[in-house]
């Protein structure tokens, strides 16, 4: 396992270079980014308060962090890499700063944290929790969004990245989290999505039978993550699916500022 230091270094300076090749996003990318902010937001609303306060952990080029504050909420965001977020505080004028987790201030309180393909990164992951429920007010909620190790529509050689330190199963999430939130809703299909309403207190931890479970089932998908169940679940026909999404994201992003495409995306979705 990396040390924090050696995660915040990597974060901060190589990790959006090494994996897209770029220090700030494409319009390709930044239409990408904004639709799944927008589905995100339609999973969560039902949920969260509109008008409250929100934190976006990872907020990336901010796409998230402008379609919740279009939509009421008082959103901010943080990240490590300076890159991507001086694009989004000139693109779309939210607040994005540049700031580790642990730096988050003690007097600091949001009613709604989001961790959107985030825990996966991170080495401490239960600790991580910790400070989420530390720094919601009470009743809040953290939504948490992660890939998932069940998918069988992922290839075998495009699944595990040297940035993931973690993986999760549903049961194995749901363990981790169950201590600090009650789990309202769990989306399982090639991500996992879960939104947890703060307890009053946390819960006293047992290890249970879900808890044996989560590591039976987690090494059972490791030992079926083959070529034959990836080309079975979709796999032959991605080539063939990649294309109408090429031209969804050209007709999206052609020729368009950035906070038009993120304007666009937010009219056409019901929010």
């Amino acid at each position: 396992m990396p040390t924090a230091d050696e995660l915040s270094e990597f974060y901060s300076i190589a990790y959006r270079k090494k994996y897209k090749n770029i220090s700030q996003p494409k319009p390709k990318h930044i239409y990408r980014a904004g639709k799944m902010a927008a589905e995100r937001l339609q999973k969560m609303k039902p949920f969260v308060q509109t008008g409250s306060s929100l934190l976006d952990v990872g907020a990336g080029g901010g796409e998230f962090t402008y379609l919740a504050t279009a939509n009421g909420f008082k959103a901010s965001g943080i990240d490590l890499n300076i890159g991507y977020l001086e694009f989004g505080r000139d693109a779309y004028q939210v607040p994005l700063e540049v700031k580790d987790l642990s730096a988050i201030s003690q007097k600091q309180k949001f009613n709604t944290i989001t961790l959107f393909h985030v825990l996966e990164h991170l080495a401490q992951p239960r600790n991580v929790i910790k400070k989420m429920y530390e720094t919601l007010n009470d009743g809040g909620h953290l939504v948490v969004e992660v890939p998932s190790l069940e998918s069988k529509k992922t290839s075998p050689t495009n699944h595990f990245f040297a940035a993931h330190l973690a993986y999760y199963t549903s049961l194995s999430l749901t363990a981790l989290l169950e201590e600090y939130f009650e789990i309202e809703f769990l989306e399982n299909s090639n991500i996992l999505f879960v939104v947890g309403q703060k307890l009053p207190k946390p819960a006293t931890k047992k290890w249970s039978k879900a808890n044996v479970k989560s590591v039976e089932l987690g090494s059972q998908r490791l030992r079926n993550k083959t070529f034959p169940e990836y080309l079975m679940n979709g796999g032959l026909l991605r080539a063939f699916n990649s294309i109408p999404k090429y031209f969804d994201e050209k007709r999206g992003s052609d020729g368009l500022q950035a906070k038009a495409i993120l304007d666009k995306i937010n009219n056409s979705f019901e929010i």
